[in-house]
């Protein structure tokens, strides 16, 4: 008997909501492992560390937030024009604070919501929109991966000496390095069993030719979305927003050391290094919830500060950036149905008028 469409829907939703468990559960771990091992002083030059902290300097991180979404919104509304879209840049930009948001709660969840709000208000096909948005990603990756070499070329002196002692430190104790290579080897094995089993017992089970349209039209729809970047007229411009998000991204780091007096002598390049690295734990846990803070003190470690400090700094970074996620998701929501009441959309194709 096939699956119905409403059981399969409540699978996806089900693994979602297993996965978010399962990585929150992770990162509330490191934060409980890393609290584990402070000991009285540390915890008090935390607090200490934070009764210092300097909030003009928060404010700017805010400022430097709100500035990267506002590039992100340009070069988003850049990508649906070749497509026939020129939506309200209002509507773009609150549909980002909502994906933001979302993504809190299950990582990326919020790329397949901003792109229905946009539908909902601009009338924007969610597989076109959805394309682009996979197009930025692509771009985001790119620039992570250029800014990680810079970075690491930058610091390598640094980061080759720590790298250096942790692998004589891992050396030591070669037994339990080893045994975490092969449960990690296991798991993939078992994951990859899995994977087979389910394609041999589910390949005979063809959707209806319905569906079939259905899909193809998914899978055009967004091919056109993906290919935008290539069409682009202003790939300068493209380009320019693409530098400006990370520069933002930058600063937001650089201003969250020297919010903190103990770490006002940390330069751009040491801001560059916890930003790479710090976005590598936003992908692991949702949001980067406790591992952020985490891989920044262990950052700050290496050239030299305290990890303690360096664990505030990351908190005062994480904890300003969510809030302000948090609390612009939810006015972006409620301000949309009143912005957008009585208003029709304006930038739809030509085509789809038809």
């Amino acid at each position: 008997m096939e699956k119905t469409l409403p059981e399969t829907t409540f699978k996806s939703k089900l693994l979602q909501i297993l996965k978010f468990v399962l990585f929150f559960g992770l990162g509330l771990l490191i934060i409980w492992i890393f609290q584990q091992n402070l000991t009285e002083e540390d915890k008090q030059q935390i607090w200490h560390s934070l009764q210092e902290a300097r909030w003009g300097m928060v404010m700017l991180i805010v400022f430097f937030g709100f500035l990267s979404n506002v590039f992100r919104t340009l070069r988003w509304n850049l990508l649906l024009r070749p497509l026939g879209y020129r939506p309200w840049f209002a509507n773009t930009f609150m549909s980002i604070l909502v994906a933001y948001f979302a993504n809190l709660a299950i990582p990326r969840l919020g790329e397949v919501l901003r792109c229905t709000f946009l539908y909902r208000y601009e009338k924007v096909p969610v597989q076109k929109s959805l394309g682009t948005v996979v197009s930025e990603r692509v771009v985001d990756m790119a620039c992570f991966v250029l800014l990680f070499v810079v970075s690491f070329l930058l610091e390598y002196g640094t980061l080759h000496a720590y790298v250096s002692g942790l692998f004589a430190r891992g050396m030591e104790n070669r037994r339990g390095l080893m045994l975490s290579l092969l449960a990690g080897i296991a798991l993939l094995v078992v994951v990859a069993a899995g994977f087979v089993v389910y394609y041999r017992r589910n390949r005979g089970r063809l959707p209806s030719s319905h569906w079939m349209r259905k899909t193809a039209s998914v899978f055009k729809g967004f091919g056109e979305g993906f290919l935008s970047l290539r069409k682009m007229g202003k790939p300068g411009l493209f380009l320019l927003y693409s530098a400006g998000i990370w520069f933002c991204y930058w600063m937001m780091m650089y201003f969250a050391f020297h919010s903190l007096p103990a770490l006002s002598q940390a330069g751009g390049g040491i801001a560059l290094i916890a930003l790479t690295l710090g976005t590598i734990g936003i992908m692991v846990t949702p949001g980067g919830i406790g591992l952020y803070p985490v891989i920044i003190s262990e950052t700050m470690s290496m050239f030299g500060f305290a990890k303690v400090v360096g664990y505030t700094a990351g908190w005062i970074a994480w904890g300003t950036q969510t809030a302000v996620i948090v609390l612009a998701g939810l006015l972006a929501m409620a301000l949309l149905p009143v912005l957008n009441a009585g208003r029709k959309p304006e930038g739809v194709a030509e085509k789809d008028r038809r």
